[in-house]
C-alpha cells in the first residue's frame, strides 16, 4: 500500500511540474512546433524542385515503338559498332576495324578492347543484340561477329551505325542508363536516363505526336529543349535562345507518279520544276537527290532555278486538256505546298491540295520530306524492281544500271563516278523536284544552358 501511494505521489510531482514548465514557457514551445512545421512542409514542397533542378527535359517529336527509337535519342545510352561521319563514310565505332570478302556477301567485325555493359561486364560479341532483314549474324568468339548478306551491298558497315544493346536487356556503353520507359499502346511517351556520372543532369526524353503538341510542351514548361521545323512562335520569348541550322540529312521533295497520264510526260515534270520561285524557302536549295554534304554529291546536276518562260515553253509541249493536278502534301508542309499551288496556276496548271497525316501510297504529286541515306545508295528509292519503295514508279534502265553497280564496287573512286552519273541523269529525268534542305530550329530555356554543357559530345 506504501509503495503504491510513494509512485502515485512521484507521478502527480512530474504532472505538476510539467504543468509549471509549460506555464512558464509555453510561448516558445509554440514557436519551436511553429518553426518545425513550417520547415518540414517548406522541405515537403520545394524538395522536388530542388531535386528536379538537375533533371534535363528534352521533346522529340515523333511516334516510336522500341524498336524504333531513332538512333540519336539513344547515343548517350548506347553506341553503335560502326558509325558515320559527317560526309557518310563508315568509321569504327564500338568496333576496331571489319573486314569484307572477295565476293562483298561476308562482313567480320571486330569489337574494341575493354568495352564494358551498364552492369561492369565485358562487352562480348555473343551477348550483343542487333537484327538485320535477311542478314545471318553469327558471334564466332568473343571480339569478333560475321554478317553475311545474300547479295553484295558496300554500304553494308552503314547499317551498322544503329545502338546496341546487351542481349534481353536495355544495357548499353554510355554514360547514361535506361532507368524506366512509359508505353502508350506499345508507343514510347518517355524514357528516363540516370547518369553513371553523378556530375551529369538525369534525362528525361518526351516524345509527342506532332509538332504542335511538342510545342505546347515547350510553351508551358514540361520539355526545355526542342527541335521543331518552324520556330517564330518563340522568337520574342526573352528566355529563349532559338539556334538555326541546315539539316542536311533530310530534302523537301515534290515526287511525281511516273505512272500517271498525265505526269509520265518527262516535259510536264520539267515545266513544273522551273515553275517553282525557291528565293524564299526556308533551308538551303540542293537540286541533287544526294546531300550536299555527302562524299559522292554533284554540284552540276541539271538546275530547276525559277524560269517561268522555259516552264510555259515546256509546257506547250503537254496536252493538259484542261486536266488538274492534285497536289498532295504531308504535316508542317501546307505553306510550301500553297505556295507551289499559286506557282503552277501562274503558268496555267490547276492544282488542287490535299492534306494526308501519312505518306499516301496513290498520289499524282506529292511534297514531303524525305529523309536521306548516309550513303548515296538509293536503290530503294529508284531501282525499278523495287515496288514497295520506289514510290513514284519510276522506271529507266540506265539508272537502274548505276543503281546496281554502285551499290556492289569496292573501290571508292568507281562508286563516286556511278553516283555522279546517277545524280545527273535522275535530274535531267525529274521524276521528282528536288527543293531545299530544311532548316531545323532548336528551341531552349536560357536557364537549362549550363545542363546542356554538362552533357558528353557524342557523333
Amino acid at each position: 500500500m506504501l509503495f503504491f501511494k510513494s509512485r502515485l505521489r512521484r507521478l502527480r510531482f512530474w504532472q505538476a511540474l510539467i504543468i509549471a514548465y509549460f506555464a512558464r514557457y509555453r510561448f516558445r514551445l509554440f514557436l519551436t512546433l511553429f518553426l518545425t512545421f513550417t520547415i518540414v512542409f517548406t522541405v515537403y514542397k520545394i524538395s522536388p524542385i530542388i531535386f528536379r533542378s538537375n533533371i534535363l527535359a528534352v521533346g522529340y517529336v515523333g511516334n516510336y515503338s522500341l524498336e524504333s527509337i531513332p538512333s540519336e535519342v539513344l547515343t548517350q545510352v548506347t553506341g553503335s559498332l560502326i558509325k558515320s561521319s559527317q560526309s557518310g563514310k563508315p568509321l569504327p565505332s564500338l568496333s576496331s576495324h571489319w573486314t569484307v570478302s572477295e565476293d562483298g556477301k561476308t562482313y567480320v567485325v571486330f569489337l574494341r578492347d575493354n568495352i564494358t555493359w551498364h552492369d561492369l561486364s565485358q562487352v562480348s560479341a555473343k551477348d550483343i543484340s542487333i537484327a538485320i532483314n535477311n542478314v545471318k549474324i553469327t558471334a564466332l568468339n568473343n571480339k569478333t561477329i560475321e554478317f553475311v548478306l545474300p547479295n553484295p551491298i558496300t554500304s553494308f558497315p552503314l547499317v551498322l551505325d544503329k545502338p546496341i544493346f546487351k542481349v534481353n536487356t536495355f544495357y548499353g556503353t554510355g554514360n547514361f542508363v535506361i532507368s524506366a520507359i512509359e508505353q502508350n499502346n506499345g508507343i514510347v511517351r518517355k524514357l528516363s536516363l540516370h547518369p553513371k556520372d553523378k556530375n551529369l543532369p538525369r534525362l528525361e526524353i518526351k516524345f509527342y505526336p506532332s509538332e504542335e503538341q511538342a510545342k505546347i510542351a515547350l510553351k508551358i514548361g514540361e520539355v526545355k529543349t526542342l527541335y521543331v521545323s518552324q520556330a517564330k512562335d518563340f522568337e520574342t520569348w526573352p528566355n529563349m535562345t532559338v539556334e538555326k541550322k541546315i539539316d542536311t540529312t533530310e530534302i523537301v521533295t515534290i515526287f511525281f507518279n511516273n505512272q500517271d497520264k498525265l505526269l509520265a510526260s518527262k516535259e510536264l515534270r520539267q515545266a513544273l520544276s522551273f515553275a517553282i520561285n525557291k528565293s524564299n524557302f526556308d533551308g538551303e536549295i540542293n537540286h541533287s537527290p544526294i546531300s550536299s554534304s555527302s562524299w559522292a554529291f554533284n554540284d552540276s546536276v541539271k538546275r530547276y532555278d525559277y524560269n517561268v518562260a522555259k516552264a510555259k515553253e515546256l509546257l506547250s509541249k503537254v496536252n493538259l486538256q484542261n486536266s488538274k493536278i492534285t497536289l498532295t502534301y504531308t504535316q508542317d508542309l501546307e505553306d510550301l505546298a500553297q505556295k507551289i499551288k499559286t506557282d503552277w496556276e501562274a503558268i496555267g496548271v490547276i492544282t488542287e491540295l490535299k492534306s494526308e497525316k501519312n505518306l499516301p501510297k496513290d498520289y499524282q504529286a506529292l511534297v514531303a520530306i524525305n529523309k536521306l541515306p548516309r550513303d548515296p545508295d538509293q536503290y530503294g528509292l529508284w531501282h525499278s524492281t523495287q515496288k514497295e519503295t520506289n514510290i513514284t514508279g519510276y522506271k529507266n534502265v540506265k539508272i537502274d544500271k548505276l543503281l546496281e553497280d554502285g551499290r556492289i564496287s569496292q573501290e571508292e573512286t568507281k562508286r563516286k563516278e556511278f553516283y555522279l552519273d546517277f545524280q545527273k541523269f535522275l535530274s535531267e529525268d525529274a521524276p521528282a523536284t528536288f527543293l531545299y534542305h530544311p532548316y531545323k530550329y532548336k528551341v531552349t530555356y536560357n536557364n537549362i544552358a549550363q545542363l546542356l554543357a554538362k552533357l558528353p559530345e557524342t557523333k
